[in-house]
């Protein structure tokens, strides 16, 4: 057991005294710039009192806007971020002047268990450009983004709505079934193979992303302190989490090698075929992104990109359908109308879907799934509306400012997917609808996210009509807050009751 002085033990007590004297020569070095206002810190802790009070973080964070304006300076940890609210700010700074902030802060801590700092999404400069440049024109001929993708998404539809006729209407979790489904799309691109639902390796690949991204919720002070990994024992949770990541970049490497030893230049069918050709044209010895590490680093950022957002939005979707039946029995009528109910709906109905696409661009707003963008740093000293920010500052973008601004929609908190509808019925695309982010460093897999999205939410509409468990309701202050990677519901239960005889596929 550890020496007690005062209370404390040892290791806690230099733990401590390490992050306060760390905090102090931080600020020591930027002082003499001129930040944006915020409220007042602690060295330790800096701000994260201000998050202690509400569980739901949207809730702080409207608070700290509307007192120090639509820029202000958070110490999240000892790390001194600030922070960028509302679509005008967000679009001065990261669009209008994207190149200047285009870059990346440190790695955070879940970027170095994540890719080892390594991954598309942690990097910056010539290394981003390149990296970003291959993987998308790689996926693109793999069909990423475009109707050539639809064959692939639609053989995970069909068997994603056959696990769920499978259940014969008992009540189940949406999250299961889904996170299979869209992972096995990325599966398919970067592995050029699917896995069971059932298959064990690839159930915990996709458990080990869940229990990484639910593990940083935005008040652990850990997230923003990368030193906390090294310290003894596992008071932090850190290294068991590091060990099911570790798992994952096993799974991974093991499919590598697999690729490696099949490997045929003539036969390039997925991604990680693209890259080991890559590799073996620049196989120089110099340093360059070629490298195993460095694939391994992208395959993660890939597959918890990929398969995250898409399956906790339709997991909101489900939510939603079995909450407002008056709007689920609009989206049938809908696909029943255009599409019919002999075959799946594809990717070609979409202009004649308006309304389905409307109230997927309504889940999307309203659950918010990210809170903030991955963060952003600028490349040089620069100044923002008066402010003096240093090169590399952590700047976190508040996307959810932008989707509940009542200056935007009016009536932010209530679910209304016709807002996204025009009187003369065509769907409308505002601006600041930017769930996806945007700039130079928006979201890499958005084309994709949006295919899929479509392409389940209006099969599973289709095909069973969504209700709560017989007996039950459901209710939005029951499924809010989790606010982990991502904005989660809360566990909850649904039943899928096939559609009469004749409306089935």
């Amino acid at each position: 057991m550890s020496t007690l002085i005062f209370g404390l033990d040892i290791i806690s007590m230099s733990l401590g005294l390490l992050i306060t004297f760390l905090a102090i020569l931080f600020f020591r070095r930027h002082r003499h710039y001129r930040l944006p206002p915020g409220p007042g810190w602690i060295p330790l802790v800096g701000n994260l009192r201000e998050f202690t009070s509400d569980p739901d973080l949207r809730i702080p964070l409207r608070r700290l806007q509307k007192k120090y304006g639509d820029i202000y300076t958070l110490y999240l940890g000892p790390i001194p971020t600030i922070v960028v609210c509302g679509y005008d700010a967000i679009r001065e700074i990261f669009i209008k002047r994207g190149k200047e902030f285009s870059d990346r802060p440190a790695p955070i801590l879940p970027t170095i268990l994540l890719n080892g700092g390594k991954g598309v999404t942690s990097v910056s400069g010539d290394i981003w450009k390149n990296q970003r440049k291959f993987i998308l024109v790689t996926l693109r001929n793999f069909g990423f983004g475009r109707f050539k993708l639809e064959e692939k998404i639609q053989t995970e539809v069909k068997l994603f709505l056959s696990e769920i006729d499978n259940l014969n209407q008992t009540p189940f979790q949406m999250m299961a079934p889904i996170q299979t489904s869209v992972g096995n799309v990325i599966s398919h691109l970067v592995f050029g193979c699917h896995f069971s639902h059932n298959d064990p390796r690839f159930k915990k690949m996709m458990d080990a992303f869940d229990s990484f991204l639910h593990y940083f919720s935005s008040g652990k002070l850990m997230t923003f302190m990368p030193i906390l990994r090294f310290v003894p024992g596992d008071f932090f949770g850190v290294k068991n989490i590091a060990k099911k990541m570790q798992v994952v970049k096993y799974f991974v490497n093991e499919l590598i090698e697999e690729h490696e030893k099949k490997f045929d230049e003539e036969n390039i069918e997925n991604f990680i075929d693209a890259f080991i050709s890559e590799m073996n044209k620049q196989n120089d010895g110099g340093n360059h992104i070629f490298t195993k590490e460095y694939l391994v680093a992208i395959i993660m950022d890939l597959f918890l990109a990929g398969t995250e957002t898409s399956s906790t939005t339709v997991t909101w979707a489900s939510f939603y359908l079995a909450t407002r039946h008056d709007i689920q029995s609009r989206i049938f009528e809908e696909i029943k109308s255009n599409v019919g109910t002999e075959r799946l709906p594809s990717l070609q109905d979409k202009q004649s879907l308006v309304y389905t696409e409307a109230f997927i661009m309504e889940v999307l707003r309203m659950s918010n799934i990210v809170i903030f963008s991955i963060p952003h740093a600028p490349v040089t000293d620069v100044w923002i509306r008066g402010f003096h920010v240093p090169k590399g500052m952590q700047m976190f973008p508040n996307i959810s400012s932008v989707l509940s601004d009542p200056a935007v929609w009016g009536d932010p908190e209530i679910f209304r997917p016709e807002r996204f509808v025009s009187e003369e019925g065509t769907l409308l695309h505002p601006d600041e609808f930017i769930p996806f982010f945007t700039g130079r460093r928006n979201c890499l897999g958005e084309s994709l996210a949006r295919m899929e999205l479509f392409l389940f939410i209006s099969a599973l509409v289709q095909r069973f009509e969504i209700m709560p468990p017989e007996g039950t309701t459901l209710d939005i202050k029951d499924v809010d807050g989790i606010f982990g990677g991502t904005h989660a519901p809360k566990p909850f239960y649904i039943r899928a009751i096939s559609r009469h005889a004749e409306e089935m596929i």
